[in-house]
């Protein structure tokens, strides 16, 4: 764990700052380097003060109550222009009060240049095919994306975000900066949906609270009054993919509340190359994200140290962007959201072991504990191993191959069509989906095979602890199938000694021509004859038992085809019978 320290920072990594004009302006503070609100302060009053002797503390110090942050009772305090170190510190020596602060700025952690990598890299790096095998998540769980704000129109987020607040000065919840909804497309964009990217969170909903503004940053005000807020709304997790060198007691205890009510917490080390602390990553009850590359390196520019606790991909991640758009970014703001992913998955599979009536120690454990130990210096338990965390036990050695088989003239699933790699065999299922599990890592020929269609083959490679897809479009060996025909009626008749019967075909369009009819002719004597022939040109086909026997006779139609046709069954009759008198038929 992580051990809280007051530190004064001089050096911060802050973006230009062209706040709204109704947004206190910034200053920069002259003994640490920070920059916060100009006219703004935080201060925090000892449970036993009274209302009276708080107004009377404001009104000594020329402070007015702007608002009170819920939940951890922090007042933003309205001071002089300018003043903001010196009226933080006149109420900090005041023995009523617990702490007072300056209203420090976070920011949106930058996206350094770096060389692109495949798309999504970091989705198989961590494993979250196999993780997506064990659990999908579900909808109930709520990522909360405290942010620049997600854009509400993507068509690969739109649909999984369930709320939306704006604590910034920005006249708009949705994301004009763009770092939000490649933070939340990281974390939870629609998976497996035909489009754009899959979510780490896979079916877990999103919560954009827009807690920086819309030049990238925003007040640590801000940022604790989206913690509380996502917080007493339903949020599971909540990633912070922000943050400053300055340390706050307002953050952190809103960072305590969150923690207290049971919410996974994860946050961004920073991109300054440094052990220094970050906020709120620094704060125990964070779990804070370093950055790796493909090859498992910690980034360069990544922070690091034995208070950052685990690592994930952040180099060159290919998420959603802006306008309906895709791209890359990097940062420890990309790693951060596939560990809040991770956090909405495990939160499925957990038990409350420790009885205490949360869930966010036993995610939190599971996450840090099944960490790949990788070689990078600094990159805490290591880096996230999402199947390893969800299931809670040693990586499988085996792989799995999985796909669909349709008709390659209709598209439609085809049932009951087998699949086979030589060593497992399955079948599809009414969606026309099937699976091979257990498959050992290497190359196979997979096999797909249906009733009245030709097989198809492919190789496939299957690595262990992923799944390998193969889909399969079979060529049907019968005629293109487009009307319904049926068997009108089955007629006998007599002629001498023989036994006729005529069976005729028909549709919605009148007698079918040159339909191939097989029939049964069943005598009473145990005895049975089979017919087959072609309809004329009045939809009829006509049998002949030669010297038939006395008895009674049933004729059932076996077989119908034409082509362009399919026998409907349920329709009409499909078989008839007769008692014959030996040549004087009634």
């Amino acid at each position: 764990m992580k051990t809280f320290r007051i530190l004064l920072i001089i050096a911060v990594l802050l973006l230009a700052l062209f706040l709204p004009s109704n947004a206190s302006a910034a200053q920069s503070g002259g003994d640490n380097g920070s920059s916060f609100a100009a006219s703004e302060i935080l201060v925090k009053f000892k449970p036993d003060v009274s209302a009276s002797e708080v107004a009377e503390i404001h009104r000594q110090y020329g402070g007015q109550v702007k608002e009170i942050i819920p939940s951890i009772g922090v007042q933003v305090v309205t001071i002089p222009a300018c003043k903001a170190l010196e009226k933080a510190r006149a109420y900090s020596a005041h023995g009523k009060v617990l702490y007072a602060e300056p209203d420090y700025l976070a920011e949106a952690i930058g996206a350094p240049d770096d060389a692109y990598f495949d798309n999504q890299w970091g989705m198989k790096k961590v494993e979250a095919p196999a993780a997506w095998d064990v659990t999908k998540g579900n909808s109930t769980i709520k990522i909360a994306i405290l942010d620049t704000g997600v854009d509400l129109d993507h068509p690969d987020l739109a649909g999984k975000i369930t709320g939306n607040t704006n604590f910034s000065t920005s006249t708009t919840t949705d994301d004009i900066y763009g770092h939000g909804t490649h933070v939340a497309g990281i974390a939870a964009a629609s998976t497996n949906n035909g489009i754009g990217v899959a979510g780490l969170g896979y079916s877990a909903s999103i919560v954009s609270v827009k807690v920086l503004g819309d030049s990238g940053s925003g007040y640590y005000s801000w940022v604790a009054n989206g913690i509380v807020w996502a917080t007493d709304n339903g949020a599971q997790v909540i990633n912070m993919s922000l943050g400053g060198a300055s340390v706050s007691s307002t953050l952190e205890d809103a960072v305590n509340y969150a923690w207290s009510k049971g919410v996974v917490v994860v946050a961004a080390a920073g991109n300054s190359g440094s052990s220094a602390p970050f906020y709120p990553a620094y704060y125990s009850n964070t779990i804070a994200i370093a950055a790796t590359d493909a090859s498992d390196k910690l980034a360069s520019w990544s922070n690091y140290g034995d208070w950052v606790d685990v690592a994930a991909p952040g180099v060159s991640i290919y998420s959603t962007l802006i306008d309906a758009g895709y791209g890359y970014k990097s940062g420890t703001s990309m790693a951060s959201p596939h560990a809040a992913g991770l956090a909405a998955l495990v939160y499925s599979v957990v038990t409350d072991l420790d009885g205490n009536g949360r869930l966010n120690d036993e995610v939190r454990s599971r996450i840090e504990t099944t960490a790949d130990n990788i070689s990078s210096v600094g990159a805490g338990s290591g880096r996230i191993n999402a199947y390893m965390a969800v299931s809670g036990s040693a990586t499988p050695s085996m792989g799995s191959i999985t796909g669909k088989v349709i008709n390659s003239a209709s598209g439609l699933p085809i049932t009951g069509a087998t699949v086979t790699n030589g060593v497992s065999t399955a079948s599809t299922d009414s969606s026309g989906a099937y699976i091979l599990t257990s498959v050992a890592p290497g190359s196979y020929i997979v096999i797909a095979s249906a009733v009245d269609c030709s097989s198809a083959s492919q190789n496939v490679s299957v690595v262990a602890r992923q799944t390998a897809t193969a889909n399969f479009a079979l060529t049907s060996l019968l005629p293109p199938v487009s009307k319904a025909m049926w068997v009108d009626s089955i007629n006998f008749r007599v002629t001498g000694k023989n036994l006729r019967f005529e069976i005729k075909i028909v549709s919605d369009s009148g007698a079918v021509t040159n339909a191939q009819v097989t029939t049964k002719l069943e005598g009473s004597a145990g005895q049975s004859w089979t017919f087959s022939g072609t309809t004329d040109n009045y939809g009829v086909a006509s049998f002949t038992l030669q010297k038939a026997p006395a008895g009674n006779y049933v004729a059932t139609v076996t077989s119908l085809t034409a082509s362009g046709y399919f026998w409907n069954k349920a329709k009409g009759v499909n078989s008839a019978s007769y008692t014959f008198d030996g040549g004087n038929g009634k």
